[in-house]
């Protein structure tokens, strides 16, 4: 299994325009899992998204998409993210031939 984190964040008085924003999305392929939202509060609203994506062989297609679907927000102001392809463990060590 693959994984891939989203980590951002935006002002608060753009919440509204970020919640109307995400109703007209495209959804995401059905081989992308939303798996876990968290949010927190810190000046700015926080996020961090971890997508799984069951067949590794489509890893590159559900990072295309997930990036297709994040670039909905670019126009507005103060929006970041980042995506961050990751890891499990068990897989990180492997390729240091500890696993």
């Amino acid at each position: 299994m693959a994984y891939i984190v989203v980590m951002g964040s935006f002002p608060s008085h753009v919440g509204k325009e970020v919640g109307k924003t995400f109703l007209k999305l495209e959804k995401l392929p059905d081989f992308v899992k939303t798996e876990h939202v968290f949010n927190t509060a810190a000046g700015d609203y926080v996020f961090f998204t971890i997508y799984q994506i069951e067949d590794e062989t489509k890893y590159f297609d559900g990072l295309k998409a997930i990036t297709k679907r994040f670039s909905g927000y670019m126009d507005i102001k103060g929006y970041k993210y980042t995506l961050y392809p990751v890891l499990e463990a068990k897989d990180a060590l492997s390729m240091i031939g500890l696993g």
